[in-house]
């Protein structure tokens, strides 16, 4: 059985990365069974230092993207066989975009919005005693911050960058358009990497942003975010 190493749940939301998400609900939505595995204590044994990895008779695979390929060439590509050539490229154009640029402004959200650092120390640190978890997520903030400005999106203010994670958000609203999921009545991967993103915005209640209010005010992704929720999460 393929078992997937994750940090673990917040809220309803199965894991706070969107990659964990993103490669379990996959796994639900290809119907391969799987154990997973949540802990921060796993990241040692990460093979890039990251979550989520997965391990499936006797290979180790790291990386969310590394991950669907190998599930797809071993398991066979069962979620976006119907596809054409030109929707497949549509789909990569956007799982791109949701996990290079959307995940950047997901974590500016989190670590450089002031009123969310309570949250990180309780939800993330809450097992360090006081007040050696005040300084680790004083730290790991600060790291978080370079890394930010490093990458490119923390160069831009709070405002422009909620201009550009709206503009993503919008991308994806208008695709999806009326639909149930991105190429119709069926789900794909794309699917399953945009329920990633959207449910730590839409779905986790622990973090308030104004990039999450933006999400929030798009009815399709809401309804399509709780609608996949719904149907590969509620049990």
């Amino acid at each position: 059985m393929i078992k997937l190493y994750k940090f673990g749940s917040i809220d309803d939301v199965c894991d706070a990365s969107p990659f964990c998400v993103k490669v379990e609900a996959y796994l639900r939505l290809a119907k391969l069974p799987y154990e997973a595995l949540s802990g921060t204590h796993y990241l040692r044994k990460a093979p890039k230092g990251k979550l989520p990895y997965i391990e499936d008779n006797g290979k180790i695979i790291a990386d969310s993207s590394f991950i669907l390929e190998y599930l797809k060439e071993t398991y066979g590509d069962t979620l976006d066989a119907e596809l054409s050539d030109a929707d497949k490229a549509i789909a990569h154009a956007f799982i791109k975009m949701i996990d290079e640029n959307m995940y950047w402004i997901l974590v500016h959200a989190r670590w450089k919005l002031d009123h969310n650092s309570e949250a990180l120390k309780k939800l993330f640190f809450g097992g360090i005693p006081f007040p050696l978890n005040k300084i680790v997520v004083f730290i790991m903030r600060k790291n978080v911050i370079k890394k930010l400005y490093a990458q490119g999106i923390g160069r831009h203010s709070d405002e422009e960058i909620v201009e550009i994670g709206n503009r993503d958000l919008k991308a994806l609203a208008d695709f999806l358009d009326g639909k149930p999921y991105f190429f119709g009545d069926q789900p794909t991967t794309l699917d399953a990497v945009a329920y990633g993103m959207l449910v730590q915005m839409i779905r986790m209640a622990s973090f308030t942003a104004p990039i999450f209010d933006k999400a929030k005010s798009y009815k399709n992704l809401v309804e399509f975010t709780d609608r996949f929720h719904e149907n590969y999460f509620s049990a």
